[in-house]
C-alpha cells in the first residue's frame, strides 16, 4: 500500500537548504534615521525594508565604504576586510 501525502524520514534529512533564504537583520534605527527610510522608500515607491536591505547591499559591496567603516570605528587589524573588486564588478572579501 502506497503511503499518501508526508515522506519518509530520509527525504527528510535530505531536503536542500535554499541558497536565496533571507537572513533577518532588524537595526534599531532613531527617530531622523527611520523617517528618512520611509519618506525614501515612499518616493521610491518600495517598502522600507526592501530599501534598508538595498542600502546595506549597495555599502557591503562598495570598497571606500569598507574602508570608511574600518576606519572610523578602528577595528583589530587581524579581523580587518580587503575588499578586492573583480572585473565582473563583484566584490570579494
Amino acid at each position: 500500500m502506497e503511503k499518501q501525502g508526508g515522506s519518509t524520514p530520509d527525504e527528510q534529512r535530505s531536503r536542500k537548504t535554499r541558497s536565496d533564504k533571507k537572513v533577518p537583520v532588524l537595526p534599531k534605527l532613531d527617530h531622523d534615521t527611520h523617517y528618512k527610510l520611509k519618506r525614501l522608500a515612499l518616493a521610491c515607491d518600495i517598502s522600507k525594508t526592501q530599501l534598508a536591505a538595498e542600502i546595506i547591499r549597495m555599502a557591503v559591496n562598495h570598497t571606500d565604504i569598507i574602508h570608511w567603516f574600518q576606519k572610523k570605528h578602528k577595528g583589530p587589524d587581524e579581523f580587518r576586510v580587503i575588499p578586492v573588486r573583480h572585473s565582473d564588478g563583484r566584490v570579494e572579501y
